[in-house]
């Protein structure tokens, strides 16, 4: 199906089997020493044995900790850590997939040097210090750990002298020299998203007067320097390439097209074997992180690799959200020879296996929730929203392809996220399994969700076609009761009936303009949704916020209000930033601290608590739709352990709303336990 993707490929030396690579990311599995243990190794494996063609490691700290962002990436910088790479390249090599590590010097963006009072390495004095408006839209919570993570004392600078550009050329090239012995295929120099070498090519942070600076054939001497050193180090025969900035965005005198093209020319002349094109944007800004380096919009890099490919003839990696159909495209029309997907390996590490069987229908899809990338901002481990496993492959990788020891009879109650991902588990793991759902389709809060953001549809599609194809029993239109449990006969009943969404008790809740979460598959089911032209919404969740962008899309006039002092809290913070501003600049009006004391029948009437007092807030609204107050429901699995019908576990929102990763996460551990 996928005949160019899946063609081999050469980068220099090194023979690949197909052209997807598991894009390099910083999961922060490894421990605080930076040595390779089996937890960080059975992640690489598992996606090496999934069928990618090309594994790039997170960063690795060529001077580790002297640069490194944190304890808890790959150090490279002396022999005591050979062992466990050597280890990570032959897990990696046994399963037929290829290794590149991915060497740094994080420059600026040193956090691990910053938090241990050390000098930042860069090329300039700063004279320009970004938006600063990163912390807007964070909990205190989320602040404060990103503040711990860099030890919160104001950054110390350190121009780079000769000797400086000297030692970090040769911690390069020694890197690189490492990593050949560890057994790895090849090296990727990370030369983009703000980190030093990318500084250096940057002249809105490289002002040097001298023959790093000025002209781009200056600002990347640096670059073409550790490019020729790896090679005369590692052998001319040792593949090495660099990941570019095509552009650095919201950047006054950032990076252009036209300097990253030239850039890669003079990598290419320099030695580099192969070019990989990303794109950075104000690394203080917190929606700008969203457009770069993480993309938000599909496909957002690859006019970028296209015109960089038009302009040498080494190999050219794409990357930012390239969907399988048009990573094929891409090779087949001579765009970019190389297609790396970085969150589709969270989500599926067997994605390249299951798209050389042809069965793409088969891979689970990412939701771009922003969960995985919101992790290292506060110091911690990954976390994939869709896939469990990830990050916990020691753990839960075998038990979820391991058959149970006794095959139960289980009944599922309720088909939303939560009791689909626990009935394909439980099916796939050899159980019997019964799936009963009250409405007439599946899909429960994510096919509502599915209606105001078109990746959770693919998930629902992804669930809904696994426990079909598993053979679980699915009955719609079937109300769970004591007697229907006791007449299926379950030895286990899984409750997945999702949240209670009540009517809030005060004066004006009974009118018929105020709806509810009940409300929402009604209001969410034509293109014109039937709400009048001002619509206020109470409860600035998932559902608040999404609700919010459809209806205002829609032009309708809308308020969005919350009693929390953040809007969006349940959302990963980088997709908070991306959805507020969106709304912000669509127009919407966003109240934090907001408590609503009455409805009226053509506007609502709220408290709004400030730093300095209360004030009185009057809305004109036509329709008030209430998201707020949604709470677990375990009702059901209390009536069934009272009748003894069997043990009874409670999941999902029914056991206290926690969205779609813990929706998710739960019904697949319910699943494993049984």
């Amino acid at each position: 199906m996928f005949p160019h993707l899946l063609s081999p490929v050469r980068i220099g030396t090194l023979e690949l089997r197909n052209r997807i690579a598991m894009s390099p990311m910083g999961v922060e599995i490894v421990d605080d020493d930076g040595v390779l243990r089996e937890r960080m190794i059975r992640y690489y494996e598992e996606r090496a044995r999934g069928g990618a063609g090309l594994v790039i490691s997170e960063v690795a700290a060529i001077a580790y900790p002297r640069g490194a962002t944190t304890a808890h990436q790959i150090a490279i910088s002396d022999d005591r850590y050979l062992p466990g790479l050597a280890e990570l390249a032959r897990r990696v090599h046994a399963h037929g997939a290829k290794l590149a590590l991915q060497l740094v010097h994080h420059g600026k963006v040193s956090r691990l040097d910053q938090k241990q009072g050390r000098e930042l390495l860069m090329p300039s004095e700063p004279r320009w210090h970004g938006a600063m408006d990163m912390a807007r839209d964070l909990t205190r919570e989320e602040l404060g750990a990103m503040i711990a993570a860099s030890g919160g004392a104001p950054p110390k600078i350190r121009v780079a002298t000769r000797e400086d550009i000297a030692w970090l050329v040769d911690r390069f090239a020694d890197a690189a020299e490492r990593a050949r012995r560890a057994g790895a295929d090849a090296v990727e120099l990370h030369a983009g998203h703000g980190y030093i070498l990318s500084e250096f090519l940057s002249p809105a942070w490289n002002h040097r007067d001298d023959e790093y600076g000025g002209p781009v054939e200056n600002r990347a001497r640096l670059l073409q320097e550790v490019i020729r050193a790896c090679k005369q180090r590692a052998g001319e025969d040792f593949p090495v390439w660099c990941r570019l900035d095509a552009v650095e965005l919201r950047t006054p005198d950032g990076i252009r097209f036209e300097d990253a093209q030239r850039t890669a020319e003079l990598a290419e002349a320099a030695g580099a074997d192969a070019i990989h094109v990303s794109a950075y944007a104000d690394s203080t800004s917190g929606p700008a992180f969203t457009e770069a380096p993480l993309v938000h919009r599909e496909s957002g890099y690859v006019g970028y690799a296209e015109g960089i490919k038009r302009r040498v003839r080494v190999p050219v990696i794409a990357v930012g959200r390239i969907e399988f159909e048009l990573a094929d495209r891409l090779i087949a029309e001579g765009r970019a020879d190389v297609v790396a997907m970085a969150r589709k390996h969270l989500a599926d590490a067997e994605l390249g296996r299951k798209l050389a069987a042809g069965r793409p229908q088969d891979v689970r899809p990412c939701v771009y929730c922003y969960t995985c990338v919101a992790q290292p901002f506060f110091d911690r481990r990954v976390r994939c929203a869709v896939n469990p496993v990830t990050a916990n492959e020691i753990d839960l990788a075998m038990l979820e392809r391991a058959k149970a020891a006794t095959p139960r009879r289980v009944l599922v109650v309720g088909g939303g996220p939560a009791g689909l991902e626990a009935a394909r588990v439980a099916a796939r793991r050899g159980h019997s399994v019964t799936l009963c759902e009250r409405a007439d389709v599946l899909g429960g809060a994510l096919r509502l969700a599915a209606r105001t953001y078109e990746p959770n549809a693919r998930l629902l599609r992804w669930l809904e076609a696994q426990v079909r194809d598993l053979g679980v029993s699915v009955r719609l239109r079937a109300t769970v009761t004591p007697a229907l449990a006791r007449e299926l006969a379950p030895d286990v009943v899984v409750v997945a009936t999702g949240a209670r969404r009540d009517r809030p008790s005060l004066p004006g809740a009974e009118l018929p303009h105020v709806l509810t979460g009940d409300d929402l598959a009604r209001v969410l089911a034509s293109d014109d949704p039937p709400v009048g032209a001002r619509v206020a919404i109470v409860g600035a969740a998932l559902a608040g916020v999404s609700l919010a962008e459809l209806l205002r899309a829609r032009g309708r006039e809308v308020t969005l209000l919350d009693e929390g002092p953040t809007l969006g809290a349940a959302m990963a913070h980088p997709r908070r930033w991306r959805a507020l501003a969106d709304l912000r600049e669509q127009g919407v009006a966003l109240v934090a601290n907001a408590r609503v004391r009455v409805i009226g029948a053509k506007s609502l009437h709220a408290v709004v608590e400030e730093k300095v007092a209360a004030r009185e807030l009057e809305i004109a609204a036509d329709h008030v739709i209430w998201l707020a107050g949604w709470t677990g429901d375990a009702a059901l699995a209390e009536s069934l352990r009272a009748e003894g019908v069997a043990p009874a576990l409670v999941i999902g929102d029914a056991g206290g709303v926690g969205y779609l990763e813990g929706a998710i996460h739960s019904g697949f551990h319910a699943a494993i336990r049984i």
